[in-house]
C-alpha cells in the first residue's frame, strides 16, 4: 500500500517501536517504587489475561417484545488485544476502570502489529500477498497517540510519534491525510477522558468522522455524557478474577500472597479488581509488616510514603527537598487539576507553567528562591512520579496518582472552605468527584465527613451516595443512612443505597429483596452482588428462586461476584432455569467461582446449550482450570464451528493437561489456518514434549502465522529435539520464521 520510498523509510520506524516496546507490561508500571519487582517477568503479569465485554446499546423494551427477554442478551467476551483488532476497522471504544490495563492494551497492540509489520518487511511480503495466503488482516502501520498531551490536532500528536521513532522520514501533512484517507495507519488513542477541554473533545470528534476508513482504537475510563464519539462499537475492560488475582499475587508475594488474601476478605474487590491497584497493594503489604491498609486512600498514601523512603536511600539529593517534596507534588496536582476552567481537567501540565507554580508556591510558603524551584522540579522528573512528555508538557505516571495528591492538598484545605465554596466550586464538577472520593477515605474528622456527604446529596444524589460509602468505616452508619433518609420513588432509593457499596446498606437492600415490585427486588440483588458480602448469600439464593426472571439473573450475577464456594449447587440448580438470561448468568458465575464441583455440571450444560451459549461454558471451564473438563473440550474439537473449537483449544491450553496433546496435534492438521494457530499455541503453553515432531512438521506451512507460532511454541517447550529443530530452522532458506526463530 505504501510505495517504495516509504517502506524504506518505515521499516525503521517499525523496528524502534519493537525494540523501545518489546517489554510491553512494563511501559506503565512504576517499577522503582520498591526497588526490583521480586518477579517481573511477563508470565506472572496479569495483564496476558485480561479480558473485555462488549456493551450493548440501551433499547427501551415494549410490550409487545416482552418474549424478547426470555432470550439472553449476546454479550461477547474476548481477550482484549483479540476484541480491539477485531473491531478497530470500524472504530472501537475501550471503556475500563483506572488501572484496570486500558492503556497497557494499546502498547501490546501497538508492539505486536509493529512486529508483523516489521517482519513481512524482512520477508519482502506485501498486503496482495498476504490477501492470497487468507492471513487474517492486511497490515497498517499503528500509531498511538496520548491524548493527555494534545495541543492543537490529532495529526499533530499523529506526526509526532510517527517522528519520534523515525526521525529521518520524510513527511508532509498532506501525505499523512492521504494515508488516513485510505486507511494506511492503525491508530490507538489513548485517554479520551484525558483531553483537556470540551473543544478538544469535538476537534477528536470531528477527526473519527473525518477519516472513517483509518481503523482507530479509543480509550476511555467512563462513559459519560457526550463521552462515546458516537462510537457504536463498545468494550469494557471485565475485573481480574480471583484466580488471576491470586496468581499475580502468589508471583509478587511467594511468602505473604495467602496471607494477604486472608486480610482482604470480602475486600478483595475493592482492592484487587484492575491490575495497577494490586500491584500497589502488593507492594503496600510487602513494606507495610504485612498489614492491608483500611481503605484505598490510605494504600495511596503508603505507597507514595514508600517511594519516598526509596529515594532516601538510594539516591543523594539534599534534605531540604525530601521535606518539601510531597507538598511540591500536591501543589502540581492541585494545578493541574484547577486548570484555566472550571470544566476543564487536564492531566498534563506545559513545564513553564509548572515552573511557575511551584516558584510561586515556594516563595509564599518559605520565601524560597525561583532557582530553587526549578532544581527542584528537575528532582522531581527525574527521581519521583512525574514525567516530562511529548510537547515539553509534565505530567503524572498516572491519573490516578494526580488525583491521589489532589486529594491530598484538598483535605488540607477543606476546613478552611465555605459551604457555599463547596458546593459550587467543587461537588459541582466531574472532575474533582475522584479526588473528593479519595480525600474522604482519608478524612478523620466525623464532622467534616458529615458536612460534605450532606452538601453532596444537595448537589447530586448520586454523588452523595458515593461518598457517603468512601468514608471511614466508623461514620458509614451515619453517612450511609443519610441516603437511607431521602424521600425518594423506591426503585431510586434502592439504587441510591447501591452506590454506597457499604456493609452499612446491606439491611435496607435485604428488605428491599422483599419489595413487591419485581423491578426494585432486581435491582437489590444487582446491589448486594457489588458490596460483594458474603453475609448476603442466604439471601441471593432466595432470590434465584424469585417468580422474575430478571430478578433471578440478577441474583446469580451476584452470587458470583460474592464468590462464595457454598453457592455452587444453588447455581448449578440454575443452570437448569426456563429462561436463558438466567441460565447465562450462573455459567457465567460458576466460572468466576472456579470450583472444581462445577466441572460435571458445566460439561454436561456444554453437550445440550446452543451455539452462543457454548462459548461462555468454554470460557467458564477454562476460568475453573480443571482436568476432568479436558475429555469433553477434546470432543468439541471434532465437530464444532471454527471459532468454538478456536475457544476449546484455548480453554485446553490455560487448563494445561497432558491428556490434551494428541487432540491438539491432530488439529494442527485443520485446514480452518486460525485453528492451527490456536493449537500450536496451546501446544507449547502445556510444553509436553510429545508435540515437538508435529510442531516442526508445522514449520512447512506456508502461513507465516502458523510457522510463526509452532516456532515460539518450540520455544516454550525447550527440550533437546525442540532446540535442535530451531537450530534447523536457522539454518534453513524459509526467510519468513527463520527471522523469528534466531
Amino acid at each position: 500500500m505504501f510505495d517504495n520510498k516509504y517502506h524504506k523509510q518505515l521499516y525503521p520506524y517499525l523496528c524502534s517501536i519493537c525494540q523501545n516496546y518489546a517489554q510491553w507490561w512494563k511501559i506503565y508500571t512504576l517499577t522503582d517504587v520498591v526497588g526490583k519487582q521480586r518477579d517481573e517477568q511477563k508470565q506472572f503479569s496479569p495483564l496476558l489475561d485480561l479480558m473485555v465485554q462488549t456493551i450493548e446499546q440501551q433499547q427501551e423494551k415494549r410490550e409487545e417484545e416482552k418474549e424478547k427477554e426470555e432470550r439472553k442478551e449476546k454479550i461477547e467476551r474476548l481477550a482484549v488485544v483479540e476484541g480491539l483488532r477485531k473491531y478497530a476497522p470500524d472504530h472501537v471504544l475501550l471503556v475500563g476502570r483506572p488501572g484496570s490495563g486500558k492503556s497497557t492494551a494499546l502498547v501490546r497492540l501497538l508492539l505486536e502489529e509493529a512486529e508483523r509489520g516489521r517482519d513481512a518487511e524482512t520477508r519482502g511480503r506485501g498486503d496482495a500477498e498476504m490477501e492470497r495466503e487468507g492471513e487474517r488482516d492486511f497490515l497498517r502501520i499503528p500509531v498511538l497517540v496520548e491524548l493527555r498531551y494534545y495541543q492543537h490536532s490529532v495529526l499533530e500528536r499523529v506526526k509526532a510519534f510517527l517522528l519520534k521513532h523515525q526521525p529521518n522520514l520524510n513527511l508532509d501533512e498532506e501525505v499523512l491525510k492521504q494515508w488516513l484517507r485510505q486507511g494506511q495507519l492503525l491508530l490507538l488513542l489513548d485517554g479520551f477522558n484525558e483531553l483537556p477541554s470540551e473543544e478538544a473533545r469535538q476537534q477528536v470528534r470531528v477527526f473519527c468522522q473525518d477519516y472513517p476508513n483509518t481503523p482507530m482504537v479509543f480509550t476511555t475510563r467512563d462513559l459519560g455524557v457526550g463521552r462515546d464519539l458516537n462510537i457504536t462499537k463498545k468494550l469494557e475492560m471485565q475485573p481480574l478474577t480471583e484466580a488471576q488475582m491470586r496468581q499475580f499475587v502468589c508471583a509478587y508475594l511467594p511468602q505473604q500472597g495467602e496471607q494477604m488474601f486472608k486480610q482482604l476478605g470480602s475486600r478483595l474487590r475493592e482492592f484487587g479488581e484492575t491490575p495497577l491497584l494490586l500491584w500497589m497493594l502488593c507492594s503496600v503489604f510487602a513494606s507495610n509488616s504485612n498489614r492491608v491498609p483500611s481503605n484505598l486512600g490510605s494504600v495511596f498514601r503508603q505507597f507514595t510514603e514508600i517511594y519516598d523512603k526509596k529515594i532516601k536511600q538510594d539516591i543523594l539529593i539534599d534534605e531540604e527537598f525530601r521535606l518539601w517534596q510531597g507538598q511540591l507534588l500536591q501543589q502540581l496536582a492541585w494545578v493541574m487539576t484547577q486548570g484555566e476552567a472550571k470544566t476543564q481537567l487536564p492531566v498534563a501540565l506545559p513545564k513553564q507553567k509548572a515552573e511557575a507554580a511551584l516558584t510561586e508556591f515556594l516563595q509564599k510558603e518559605a520565601a524560597l528562591s525561583k532557582n530553587k524551584a526549578l532544581l527542584w522540579l528537575d528532582n522531581l522528573l527525574k527521581h519521583n512520579l512525574i514525567q516530562l512528555g511529548t510537547g515539553n508538557q509534565i505530567g503524572f505516571c498516572h491519573q490516578l496518582l494526580q488525583e491521589y495528591y489532589t486529594a491530598e492538598q484538598l483535605l488540607e484545605r477543606l476546613a478552611s472552605l465555605s459551604d457555599q465554596q463547596l458546593k459550587w466550586d467543587y461537588l459541582n464538577y466531574l472532575k474533582w468527584t475522584e479526588p473528593l472520593a479519595l480525600m474522604m477515605e482519608l478524612l478523620e474528622d466525623r464532622e467534616q465527613a458529615m458536612r460534605v456527604v450532606k452538601l453532596a446529596l444537595e448537589v447530586d444524589w448520586l454523588l452523595g451516595a458515593r461518598l457517603a460509602g468512601e468514608v471511614k468505616d466508623k461514620f458509614q452508619e451515619e453517612t450511609v443512612g443519610l441516603v437511607v433518609g431521602l424521600q425518594l420513588p423506591r426503585l431510586f432509593q434502592v439504587e441510591l443505597v447501591g452506590v454506597t457499596k457499604s456493609d452499612e446498606a446491606i439491611p435496607e437492600l435485604i428488605k428491599a429483596l422483599k419489595d413487591s415490585e419485581s423491578h426494585v427486588r432486581s435491582s437489590a440483588a444487582a446491589a448486594l452482588g457489588k458490596i460483594g458480602s458474603k453475609a448476603t448469600v442466604p439471601e441471593l439464593i432466595n432470590a434465584l428462586k424469585d417468580s422474575d426472571s430478571n430478578v433471578r439473573s440478577s441474583a446469580a450475577a451476584a452470587l458470583g461476584k460474592i464468590g462464595s464456594k457454598a453457592t455452587v449447587p444453588e447455581l448449578i440448580n440454575a443452570l437448569e432455569d426456563s429462561n436463558s438470561r438466567v441460565r447465562w448468568f450462573a455459567v457465567d458465575a460458576l466460572g468466576y467461582i472456579g470450583s472444581d464441583a462445577a466441572v460435571p455440571a458445566l460439561v454436561n450444560f456444554l453437550k445440550k446449550s446452543k451455539f452462543d451459549v457454548r462459548i461462555d461454558a468454554i470460557a467458564a471451564l477454562g476460568k475453573i482450570g480443571s482436568n476432568a473438563a479436558v475429555p469433553a473440550l477434546v470432543n468439541f474439537l471434532k465437530k464444532s464451528k471454527s471459532n468454538v473449537r478456536i475457544d476449546a483449544i484455548v480453554t485446553l491450553g490455560k487448563i494445561g493437561s497432558d491428556a490434551a496433546v494428541p487432540a491438539l496435534i491432530n488439529a494442527l492438521k485443520s485446514s480452518k489456518f486460525d485453528v492451527r494457530v490456536s493449537a500450536a499455541e496451546a501446544l507449547g503453553t502445556i510444553g509436553s514434549d510429545v508435540a515437538v515432531p508435529a510442531l516442526i512438521n508445522a514449520l512447512k506451512s506456508s502461513k507465516y502465522d502458523v510457522g510463526m507460532s509452532a516456532v515460539e511454541a518450540l520455544g516454550k517447550i525447550g527440550s533437546y529435539t525442540a532446540v535442535t529443530a530451531l537450530i534447523n530452522v536457522v539454518e534453513e532458506s524459509k526467510s519468513n520464521v527463520r527471522v523469528n526463530a534466531a
